[in-house]
């Protein structure tokens, strides 16, 4: 059976109502034609100077666009994120998991992605990359970073990889192949950190020099959100020689 649909309230001028489906997909139904569509009817797309505020009348979080009475379901303008849970897309996913721990490889990679790129944002010079799942001759992540010698012109380098596994994957096996990759990464020194991430569990590694030590302890992601985020921290901060 088809859930009863969530009334939100009208546009402008009354004529378009809005409605959220059993997903929370919005969508506008005009009550002069008769037509529903997904699509935001386009005098009422949202401008970037446009002003939201908290619809009160509701019993759930609802935002209004102010100008087009435009209702949105997540808010427009969150706070900076504090940590990874923070963001919406690793807090579906990590639900996710918590839900169904034992889902594949590939559900576990998602909040990952999310998780690293909060660590290694693009404004400091990072990049992750996720490789081709199957494929045993690549980590499944890469941590890049973007140097630039003085008249030079920029380059990546692999500042971490990274070996993610669904819970219950044995811890052993997933670091010796950690250090496959770390041993055959593509920096002139050799030198490079590394990650295992089993279930919902993390732990950093340094391959420097040839020799290859954990330098952290095994972390829960969620429990132990700040010690992650710190350790992500100390690799930024502890950056290992590359040429």
């Amino acid at each position: 059976m088809t859930a009863t649909p969530t009334h939100l309230g009208p546009l402008l001028h009354g004529r378009i109502q809005q409605y959220a489906n059993a997903v929370g997909q919005i969508y506008y139904h005009d009550t002069v034609t008769n037509t529903t569509s997904y699509a935001i009817p386009p005098s009422y797309a949202d401008h970037p100077s446009d002003q939201w505020e908290e619809d009160k009348s509701k019993t759930w979080a609802q935002w209004r666009n102010k100008r087009t009475g435009r209702a949105v379901l997540i808010n427009p303008n969150p706070p900076p994120p504090q940590t990874y849970l923070d963001d919406l897309n690793v807090q579906a996913g990590i639900n996710t998991l918590t839900r169904v721990p034992e889902s594949d490889e590939h559900l576990y990679r998602r909040p990952m992605m999310g998780i690293l790129r909060f660590m290694f944002p693009s404004n400091e010079g990072y990049d992750v990359v996720q490789e081709a799942q199957g494929d045993i001759s690549r980590s499944d992540f890469a941590v890049l970073k973007v140097l630039q010698r003085p008249g030079g012109s920029p380059n990546q380098y692999e500042i971490m990889h990274v070996e993610s596994k669904p819970q219950k994957e044995p811890w052993g096996s997933t670091r010796d192949q950690l250090l496959d990759h770390l041993t055959g990464n593509g920096n002139d020194s050799g030198n490079c950190y590394g990650m295992v991430h089993i279930g919902l569990e993390v732990q950093f590694y340094r391959y420097n020099e040839y020799a290859f030590d954990s330098v952290s302890p095994k972390m829960h992601l969620v429990d132990d959100v700040a010690s992650v985020i710190q350790w992500g921290a100390y690799v930024k901060s502890n950056p290992l020689r590359l040429v």
